[in-house]
């Protein structure tokens, strides 16, 4: 019983032609041609081996094969297909031909499984498309926190918002069709690139993950006053010396609120940005990870902030603005997003019996994983990522080091679908 590298290779290589961009990376946004185009290969592929395939309310694709018990809970695996602009071939694409290529093997083994299995393919897990927030849209489509409100609020490069594009693509959403009832899955298991460079690094075939950091996003502006450069300094209402003290005063609470949590100033723009002129304005965006729910049991970071820009305000005389930038209906930041424990270790008992080195990896980056986790059992497959690039053309994972992480999902699916 094995996973076939050709059949891998065909369908990662067949996926990456449908892209808006030609030798510039994979573009395949939400609701376009080249997404559609994905989606009918997806669909034919599920098909030929007899999957009873079907898309939601919400244009996420299932192909299902059922248990021995039809009325068991479902064991969900997959990931997305969409991409960034001039990305890579294998962000969200691994893991949907990984769900793929499981099922195959079950096919062609005529392995019986008690409890039915699904493939998921989501088509607007980006959160780039649609701008910070808008993310892992059709794992909350499935769970039911998914708002109307977003539908009408965010809108792509084209100017246009999710819902005229999905009318656009062809589809009127229905949310409350697309909610799923999440008591009846078992499990949801998602194969990913690691996006980052630790196991290419340390010589890992696989990363088995515990839990996937939460995320904070804010905005904040500070609003200054437009001056020449002789203008005296005890006088000056300077924006980017108000950034910086913030930058400094986040920093330094970050530290001291300890190792489960981080803190990053990642963008920052000044105007008028020239050497002759005070700055007038500046924005920053800070992005916080939680690695330790206990954390944020402890202190209310948008407060801490406030804080922080009150004193601020009464230092330089700039007013300061903070936007939050999170998702509706969700805390910002979250908190971590934890794996279940009883399969990380059934993966690592696989990796060795399969003779594969592992490795525990807890600093990934967003997926649809952290929203189901909530829900349901959910667990994680990392394999290498070539450097640590992602979301570039240059991405690149070895295909005989996906084809591991695909065992792994393969023989973990094996032992979970049976009765027990």
């Amino acid at each position: 019983m094995h996973t076939s590298l050709d059949r891998i290779i065909n369908d990662l290589e067949t996926l990456a032609t449908y892209t808006s961009t030609p030798g510039e990376g994979v573009t395949r946004s939400s609701y376009s041609k080249e997404d559609q185009m994905a989606k009918d290969y997806l669909k034919k592929e599920m098909e030929k081996i007899g999957l009873d395939v079907h898309e939601d309310a919400f244009s996420t694709v299932f192909g299902r094969r059922e248990g021995k018990n039809p009325n068991a809970p479902t064991i969900i695996i997959g990931s997305h297909y969409d991409s960034v602009v001039n990305g890579g071939r294998f962000d969200g694409t691994a893991g949907v031909v990984a769900a793929l290529e499981t099922l195959r093997v079950f096919e062609e083994n005529n392995i019986e499984n008690y409890y039915p299995i699904e493939i998921i393919a989501m088509n607007a897990e980006e959160g780039e498309t649609f701008g910070p927030g808008s993310g892992v849209s059709n794992s909350r489509a499935m769970v039911g926190t998914l708002t109307e409100k977003e539908l009408d609020l965010a809108k792509n490069r084209f100017g246009e918002t999710k819902r005229e594009a999905m009318k656009k693509y062809g589809l009127v959403p229905d949310l409350e069709a697309a909610k799923r009832d999440m008591s009846k899955v078992k499990s949801f298991i998602e194969l990913h690139i690691e996006q980052g460079p630790n196991l290419e690094a340390q010589n890992i075939d696989i990363g088995l993950v515990e839990f996937l950091a939460g995320i904070g996003r804010y905005m904040v502006k500070f609003h200054g006053k437009f001056e020449d450069s002789t203008a005296s300094m005890d006088t000056r209402q300077d924006a980017l010396i108000a950034a910086s003290k913030f930058i400094l005063a986040l920093n330094q609470l970050i530290n001291e609120l300890g190792e489960g949590i981080t803190g990053t100033v990642g963008m920052i723009n000044v105007s008028p940005n020239s050497n002759q002129y005070v700055p007038e304005f500046a924005e920053i965006s800070v992005e916080i990870r939680t690695m330790d729910k206990t954390v944020l049991d402890k202190v209310n970071i948008l407060e801490e902030f406030k804080k922080i820009i009150e004193m601020i305000e009464a230092e330089t005389n700039v007013k300061v603005e903070i936007e939050e930038r999170a998702r509706i209906g969700y805390p910002n930041p979250t908190p971590p997003s934890v794996m279940d424990k009883e399969t990380v270790k059934l993966m690592e008992d696989i990796c060795d019996e399969l003779n594969y080195s592992s490795m525990i990896i807890n600093k990934g980056t967003g997926h649809d994983a952290m929203i189901t986790a909530e829900y349901v059992p959910t667990n994680m497959i990392y394999v290498p990522s070539k450097e640590g690039i992602s979301h570039h053309p240059d991405e690149w994972t070895d295909y005989e080091d996906l084809q591991k992480g695909i065992e792994v999902m393969l023989h973990t699916v094996k032992k979970l679908c049976q009765k027990g």
